[in-house]
């Protein structure tokens, strides 16, 4: 498993000389007809740049078959080279991105398919514009509105109408349609476990079966990319026609939620949609957050990761949409919790954005489940005018907040056909200055032999707010207000403590159900202490009123 060696070596011998791991590895995107001669070369002049290593990238433009023969034949090849230059091979499990579907060979089998449920009162055949209708309807509701909140609902049986002040609405579930993108396939349905297994065997295994025995040595990790379900899409306005709500789904939904709770989801769906009079809380609404969040990260991350730890190999990368909690709300559920089976956690930064809530809470992973640090994407977007100064900067701060390994986006392997469209700049041969980019390699390569060495003492926590962003997520006329509210208020938390040089970590509730909702109380052993009167919390809000049950 990867470790970091930071004790065999003495700092001053490994400031002076750093190792392979302290120095960055870029994407290398293999996009074109891929020749080993000019493969082998390009490692070389990642070696006169100062680079310690590059992860192998499959992106736009790639004509060797995805995982076949002679491509397998190539990363070998690289790894054996590497090896001799004392310089690492990381891997990349996917096919462009966003990873799961394996480049659509997962996804050739339908019910691995991603799928979404659509919630309209315009039901199929009655939409001019083009709209996915290939889908099955599951339930129709009367709903009735007051003020924008939701007075009442119920199930609508067959043939059945409904009454006056009611408006009838649709649930379909939808399976990810074939797209270009996934070479004519479809993304992976993230949430069933069994389409992740299958994942695993198509890529993961296949990686292991040819190079296995350089894991944890010369290949020390595995970089997944922007996993995602579905992404969530409110209400415009609560009494719209158009567009229609969306939403993730997958069968096993309604099943696992009738048997922790003696009532299936689509009964309740409804308080998902619409918010509740008199700003009631709706424990529907969470249950539905809480279970897709949880599931993600158990069906993804947590299997992947089991599989890297048994295989001797990391797993890293970073998840899609981690900067806020509208975000992630939106596309993972909640980003910290699959950080829990990635034994480097990572993060990507691009556009030179400074997103201190994605770097901490990543940081704050590392430091809890014992990482050796945060990898971060970065540079990515940039510009062929972003200079050194840049990489420096852009560098520097994510560093000082637990930034170890550098993943420069992006160096092309050629620049032919749709690859020259890829985001600039090439870190790589196609820029003029990539002689002297050793100069920041080597400036990196020292603060992260230092960086490795001993432990933070972080003595503030700040408990996480995603769980409670769940509960205003309703349509965005009636909820945008407290939405952007609850957003400003963690973002200017962790500004204060940063400028404040105060250290911090993000810890999660993540409630788990207990007994009845009207006698639940929040399950969060971060705050253990303090119910024995070891510490002393401060609210930097209202004080919390609700506990999950």
């Amino acid at each position: 498993m990867f470790k970091l060696n930071t004790h065999q070596v003495p700092l001053e011998t490994s400031f002076k000389t750093p190792s392979a791991l302290y120095r960055g590895a870029p994407f290398w995107s293999w996009n074109g007809d891929l020749q080993k001669e000019e493969l082998l070369r390009q490692i070389d002049v990642f070696e006169e740049m100062g680079i310690g290593g590059y992860h192998i990238h499959p992106r736009t433009g790639l004509s060797t078959e995805y995982l076949g023969d002679d491509f397998m034949a190539l990363v070998k090849a690289c790894v054996e080279y590497g090896r001799g230059k004392n310089m690492l091979t990381w891997l990349y499990d996917e096919d462009r991105y966003p990873s799961g579907a394996a480049g659509g060979l997962v996804t050739r089998d339908r019910q691995y398919r991603s799928r979404k449920l659509r919630f309209t009162c315009r039901p199929y055949g009655t939409v001019q514009a083009p709209r996915q209708e290939d889908g099955e309807l599951l339930v129709t509701y009367a709903i009735a509105l007051e003020k924008g909140c939701l007075k009442g609902y119920r199930l609508l049986r067959d043939g059945e109408a409904a009454r006056a002040g009611e408006a009838t609405w649709y649930a379909y579930l939808e399976v990810g349609a074939d797209d270009s993108w996934f070479n004519n396939q479809a993304y992976i349905d993230t949430l069933n476990p069994d389409a992740i297994r299958r994942f695993i065997e198509v890529t993961h295994e296949r990686y292991k079966a040819v190079i296995g025995d350089a894991f944890g040595s010369d290949v020390p990790a595995i970089f997944t990319d922007e996993p995602q379900f579905t992404h969530k899409r409110s209400l415009r306005f609560s009494d719209s026609r158009q567009p229609d709500a969306v939403f993730p789904w997958t069968p096993e939904l309604d099943t696992a939620i009738e048997k922790a709770f003696g009532e299936t989801m689509l009964a309740h769906f409804p308080e998902v949609i619409w918010d509740l009079p008199e700003g009631q809380a709706s424990l529907w609404r969470y249950r539905y957050h809480e279970w897709g969040a949880e599931q993600f990260a158990a069906s993804f991350a947590d299997q992947i990761g089991r599989w890297c730890a048994g295989s001797g190999i990391a797993l890293t990368g970073h998840m899609m949409e981690e900067p806020t909690l509208s975000s992630q709300t939106n596309a993972l559920g909640d980003a910290m919790r699959s950080y829990r089976s990635m034994q480097i956690p990572g993060i990507d930064m691009l556009c030179d954005w400074e997103e201190f809530n994605t770097a901490k809470q990543a940081q704050s992973a590392a430091r809890q489940f014992g990482a050796p640090g945060v990898l971060s994407e970065l540079y990515g977007v940039t510009g062929w005018h972003f200079d050194f100064n840049g990489h420096k900067r852009q560098g520097d701060w994510q560093a000082a907040l637990g930034v170890l390994f550098r993943v420069h986006h992006l160096s092309w392997y050629c620049m032919r056909g749709e690859a020259k469209r890829d985001y600039p700049a090439s870190i790589s041969y196609q820029s003029p200055w990539y002689k002297e980019y050793k100069a920041v390699e080597d400036h990196f390569a020292r603060v992260g032999a230092v960086l490795s060495r001993g432990k933070a003492l972080c003595r503030v926590a700040v408990i996480h707010p995603i769980e409670s962003y769940w509960l205003c997520a309703g349509p965005l006329d009636t909820s945008a207000a407290e939405r952007a509210r609850r957003e400003e208020r963690f973002t200017h938390l962790t500004e204060w403590l940063l400028h404040g040089l105060i250290d911090s970590g993000c810890r999660e509730c993540a409630a788990r159900p207990v007994g009845d909702a009207r006698r639940g109380r929040a399950d969060c052993p971060a705050l253990g202490g303090f119910e024995a009167g070891r510490g002393t919390g401060l609210g930097m809000s209202a004080v919390p009123v609700r506990g999950p049950g």
